[in-house]
């Protein structure tokens, strides 16, 4: 673990020994989580399981310390609790992993903050009221997961993998963009354009979005000029690490030589799990992810969104329905058919099936293009204000509550936005409600009795920085109420 860039203090904090055991900790839990089986035997022998977690790679875990922070059945949910640390003084092992898992929350946030603004006031502006939105309509636990990054690169046309429950519905593999002299030159300039627009955010892009990373031969190559344009070399997660061990090994070498992040391997059945473990040992795996798409767990908090929004027998769980696995605000630039979208993420519904907001769409055939594209739309689709023709509505997913003589209200699934403390604010609300008014109307109407109009319209850019106005994107009237 000497090699985990980004547990900073904590590796100086922990001996050798300490070190060393972190994996296997990591990998009990894999086991928990991926095959019941595996943890009901350890439940119901605790004493007497070496032998099981030996065949496993398990090596100097005590499972009664471990299991301190997991329920009785694993597939509860959350699979680890939260255990004060005066209560663990007697499980050294559990108190490592609650600590080490601390850490790595700890840097996700540090590093989330680093990466914040880009050179764009405009960008900056739209990208929080997206944000803003976004806490509004889904879950704390779904905006906690979304990184709300500003750029992502794709690097084939279409995914080899055609996974069941894919939340984005990537298309069946078309084409690869490889590593030509031609195709490297243009992804430096494409990284150079990205870095000039969006600065140091470019750090929380990925070079995979709807598409399987080791459908590209030549992957890391393009993650390694991406490390060089960024300084950071970005997560990487694969549904296929059992394919190509050759590939697989690469990405798990290339990790321990650049360790700014953990890869994910998505694991999609308990045998893929086994065939893992006996492939690589615990140490392999130490800055690596498992997603256990195929647990009880996973499987109920799916996003409902693309292939799984309307698959048989797919679980229509309150905790999923409005959860996305988009964790983008910014631009999906795809390499193979020089495609790009502006997005950001939403809750799945009719209007936005794959749990994404699509604001602009275009294509380009060198860097230049791009860097217009970029320039475009933060001019046509990032105001910095409401235009005085605009129409003033609130977002179709809030109720509108009148606070007579004092205000109004604006209830979603998830916040209540309270509006209070001026004497213009009552008619304000009732006559956005109306939906049908312009800005510049709204002021007429209100200046008739309130004479401050630099107050009135402080009022009206706080809804519209708060994300709680209508943009007029598309009817969401399907989100109201979170039902489907």
């Amino acid at each position: 673990m000497d090699d985990l860039h980004f547990c900073g203090d904590f590796n100086n904090q922990i001996s050798i020994d300490e070190k060393r055991l972190i994996p296997h900790i990591k990998r009990f839990i894999e086991c928990a989580v991926g095959a019941p089986e595996f943890y009901a035997a350890v439940h119901e022998n605790t004493a007497g399981c070496a032998s099981l977690l030996q065949a496993r790679g398990i090596l100097g875990v005590d499972p009664v310390q471990v299991a301190a922070l997991m329920p009785e059945i694993v597939s509860e949910l959350p699979l680890l609790k939260k255990v004060p640390a005066a209560e663990l003084e007697d499980k050294p092992q559990a108190l490592l992993w609650q600590r080490y898992a601390d850490t790595i929350a700890r840097y996700r946030v540090t590093w989330r903050q680093l990466r914040e603004k880009t050179p764009s006031n405009l960008f900056n502006a739209w990208r929080q009221r997206q944000i803003n939105r976004c806490q509004s309509q889904l879950s704390k636990e779904t905006n906690q997961n979304i990184v709300h990054g500003t750029i992502a690169f794709e690097l084939s046309k279409g995914c080899s993998m055609g996974c069941s429950f894919c939340g984005v519905a990537a298309e069946p593999l078309q084409e690869v963009f490889m590593y030509t002299g031609e195709n490297a030159g243009l992804w430096q300039d494409i990284l150079n354009v990205a870095v000039d627009r969006l600065g140091a955010t470019v750090g929380t892009g990925t070079c995979y979005w709807a598409t399987e990373p080791s459908d590209n031969p030549d992957y890391l190559k393009f993650v390694e000029d991406f490390g060089k344009a960024t300084g950071v070399y970005p997560q990487t997660t694969t549904a296929a690490p059992m394919r190509n061990l050759d590939w697989t090994r690469k990405l798990l070498r290339f990790r321990k030589q650049h360790s700014t992040a953990m890869d994910r391997f998505s694991i999609l059945s308990a045998n893929v799990l086994n065939r893992v473990h006996e492939t690589f040992s615990a140490e392999d795996l130490a800055l690596t992810v498992l997603d256990m798409q195929h647990s009880a767990s996973s499987v109920r908090l799916r996003a409902q969104s693309g292939r799984n929004r309307n698959a048989t027998g797919s679980p229509q769980l309150e905790l999923a329905q409005d959860h996305t696995i988009a964790c983008l605000t910014g631009y999906r630039v795809n390499m193979a058919d020089r495609s790009v979208l502006l997005i950001s993420p939403c809750p799945p519904s009719n209007s936005w099936p794959l749990g994404y907001r699509v604001y602009a769409a275009g294509n380009f055939s060198c860097a230049a293009e791009l860097d217009d594209f970029i320039g475009e739309t933060i001019k046509k689709c990032m105001p910095g204000q409401v235009s005085s023709g605009d129409i003033l509505a609130f977002r179709r997913d809030l109720d509108f509550i009148a606070l007579p003589e004092e205000g109004f209200q604006l209830q979603s699934k998830y916040r209540l936005h309270k509006m209070t403390g001026s004497p213009h604010l009552a008619q304000l609300g009732r006559l956005i409600a109306r939906g049908n008014l312009t800005f510049w109307s709204v002021i007429e109407e209100l200046m008739v009795q309130h004479k401050d109009v630099l107050a009135i319209m402080s009022s009206i850019q706080k809804l519209f920085d708060q994300g709680l106005l209508e943009d007029g994107l598309s009817d969401e009237s399907d989100l109201r109420g979170g039902k489907k």
